[in-house]
């Protein structure tokens, strides 16, 4: 049986490992620090993009859900969770290839990266489906939060000036991290769904 607390430990997770990347957050701090912004305006928009990455990732993976369900009348709900995640997983690995291939600079990135929907979020609220629309919810309501704090968080760190360590990690680092917990998370399904 699938467990509410697991999957609101995966969408936490994988929530504050995405927002640590630097391509959220080096948009943010470069752009105040062109533009002059103080701490407290940093912070609030920070809260905001947050809040707008967690939003529409969410929305996007309940939409993708309701399509499946009330669409295409899906009811193995474990095995294409499972599929999903493999999707998701093989979406970020070509990802982090192409990135470790090609010379994109974080600082080329913009505001918007910090606002896109992620995959990550959708194959999670696939496969907490059998739990019901209140864990759902749960679930949604625990990444945006932590969406939020977690982009926070770190903007008040660099503002700190303790950047130095987070500027040296590479998105790709975090990626691949996500990538071994949503292979945990589809192996946990696998077994306990």
């Amino acid at each position: 049986m699938y467990s509410l607390l697991v999957f609101i430990g995966i969408a936490a997770v994988v929530a504050a490992l995405h927002m640590i990347s630097p391509d959220h957050w080096l948009p943010l701090t470069a752009l105040s620090n062109k533009r002059g912004y103080g701490q407290t305006r940093v912070l609030k928009i920070s809260a905001l993009l947050g809040f707008l990455h967690g939003f529409t990732t969410v929305i996007i993976s309940l939409f993708a859900l309701f399509i499946g369900v009330s669409i295409f009348r899906l009811t193995g709900l474990k095995e294409v969770s499972i599929i999903v995640l493999i999707g998701v997983v093989l979406y970020i690995l070509f990802n982090t290839l192409r990135e470790r291939k090609g010379s994109k600079n974080v600082e080329n990135t913009s505001l918007l990266v910090s606002i896109l929907p992620d995959p990550v979020l959708l194959p999670i609220i696939i496969a907490s489906y059998p739990l019901g629309k209140t864990e759902i919810a749960v679930i949604s309501v625990i990444f945006i939060t932590v969406s939020i704090l977690a982009f926070t968080v770190v903007i008040k760190i660099v503002m700190a000036g303790i950047a130095k360590s987070l500027s040296k990690l590479k998105p790709t680092t975090l990626d691949e991290v996500v990538v071994v917990a949503l292979v945990l998370t589809a192996v946990y399904i696998y077994f306990f769904g």
